[in-house]
């Protein structure tokens, strides 16, 4: 009889019956991108399961509303509407008076002891205002049920630095199928990326136009995609703040000249591809251009030692190369940055041979990109950006997505103490990686000596470092000679 009632228990709480699971505080935020402010006070408030939502200029049947109480029933809350903000705990509302600091996809959190107000200029900024209070969320929101969660009394005022924040995908070597094509766009949006640009097969005009023109030949070949299912992408990203625009396969990049031609809703562009000169050189011709050096955004190259990797294409790109990408670097002429619209990372998928191995790509460099195009230069922070990847690894795991770990090979910094000694300081781009090393010219093992901070070497040591992460050797054995 007592298994009977635990079960029937057990029943009710997931029907909601009964309070379950546990309270939770947050404490920290580990918000991507970095926001543009933000302060925590010594208050709180506390969201409980049954999420009253008020709206204020939003329509209840807008995109952005239904995303909204979609995401926070995926999260195991109970949302609903009410008339008043006064009976709510979380205000969405469309400022009535235009804040001129947020623009169009700005946007301010507050949370109050007396409730949670995002308020935004458009819906556009309110969609980016839910993503980042989804990351205010613990991670695990999805897979566990809260009783009750405490957040800390905070203001978030952001807005991006660029308005063109770009993502690509080619798609005409091989055919992508649309569901994987939405989990990028759900991806970018949650990373406020907000233009896709996806490289179809010849002869497909991606167009509002062409999406109810009839193309009776496009399902000839497995690349290509249907009226329909271009139609479905272009909807499903519109309600994502995304805008899909096109590249066909007869387009061609002009590597020479670091250049591609396009002509999008906003007007003719350039996409430099080599170095950030190039886009510079594009711009003071008077050119609108977007910047996508493949030294920084080209996702389809390796991302550690290619030992330990998948096939990729030629070249190295780490999470930390990645992430010091600048479309505008300091010092860059003000009427260069003018005509910079933003930047791009780039897909290309010749030896990328499914969705997975693109995700894992893609995963976890295209955070370090979104951080690149939307923060503030100087609200950029490597040290704290690489931990906040190890938090969203676990929102990356819930999701479903295949990523990276990232590169373990070991990054030194040598500082001379005298004529005979140097101190080194050993850290790999993961945080959490234990670096076992040996001075006497054995190989490293597990029980080799651990190490805990920087340590003081005679010149001419030889030293043997074994990055381990997760209780599993990820890389070589490196070997380096003090100098």
């Amino acid at each position: 009889m007592k298994k009977y009632l635990i079960a029937f228990f057990a029943l009710m709480c997931m029907a909601g019956f009964y309070s379950c699971g546990r309270t939770v505080t947050v404490t920290e935020f580990d918000i991507v991108p970095e926001p543009v402010f933000m302060v925590k006070k010594d208050g709180s408030y506390t969201l409980d399961r049954t999420v009253a939502i008020a709206t204020s200029g939003l329509g209840q049947n807008s995109p952005t509303a239904k995303y909204i109480m979609n995401s926070l029933r995926h999260s195991h809350l109970r949302p609903s509407l009410v008339a008043r903000s006064e009976e709510s705990d979380i205000d969405l509302i469309i400022n009535d008076t235009i804040n001129p600091e947020l623009g169009d996809e700005g946007y301010l959190i507050e949370v109050r002891q007396t409730g949670i107000r995002l308020s935004a200029n458009t819906e556009t900024g309110l969609f980016y205002a839910y993503q980042t209070f989804s990351q205010m969320m613990p991670a695990d929101i999805e897979e566990h049920i809260y009783r009750s969660i405490i957040l800390p009394e905070c203001t978030i005022l952001d807005y991006p630095r660029f308005a063109w924040r770009g993502a690509h995908l080619q798609a005409d070597r091989q055919r992508f199928s649309v569901k994987f094509i939405k989990k990028y766009l759900d991806l970018m949006a949650t990373y406020k990326l907000n233009r896709l640009l996806l490289q179809l097969p010849d002869s497909i005009t991606f167009s509002p136009d062409s999406l109810t023109d009839s193309t009776a030949d496009l399902n000839l070949s497995d690349h290509r995609y249907s009226d329909a299912e271009l139609a479905d992408i272009a909807d499903y990203a519109a309600s994502l703040s995304i805008l899909v625009q096109q590249l066909d396969s007869s387009f061609r990049w002009d590597d020479s000249l670091s250049t591609a031609y396009s002509t999008p809703d906003d007007g003719r562009y350039i996409l430099a591809r080599q170095s950030l000169a190039s886009a510079h050189r594009a711009a003071r011709l008077g050119n609108h251009v977007i910047v996508c050096p493949d030294e920084f955004c080209q996702l389809d190259r390796y991302q550690s030692n290619p030992r330990y990797q998948p096939q990729a294409s030629d070249g190295l790109l780490t999470l930390a190369k990645a992430y010091q990408f600048d479309p505008a670097p300091q010092g860059t002429n003000k009427y260069v940055v003018q005509s910079i619209l933003g930047g791009l990372s780039t897909l290309w998928t010749d030896n990328i041979a499914s969705s997975s191995a693109a995700e894992y790509m893609l995963l976890p460099r295209l955070l370090a990109i979104s951080e690149d195009l939307w923060s503030p230069r100087n609200n950029k922070d490597w040290n704290r950006f690489r931990k906040k990847v190890e938090l969203h690894k676990q929102r990356l795991d819930n999701h479903g997505y295949t990523y990276c770990e990232g590169s373990f090979t070991p990054l030194f910094r040598a500082t001379r103490v005298d004529d005979h000694t140097t101190n080194i300081a050993i850290e790999t781009e993961v945080p959490s990686t234990y670096i076992f090393y040996t001075t006497d010219g054995s190989t490293p093992t597990r029980n080799s000596q651990v190490y805990l901070g920087p340590i003081n070497l005679h010149r001419g040591t030889h030293i043997k470092i074994l990055p381990v992460y997760k209780d599993h050797e990820r890389d070589s054995v490196y070997e380096f000679i003090i100098k």
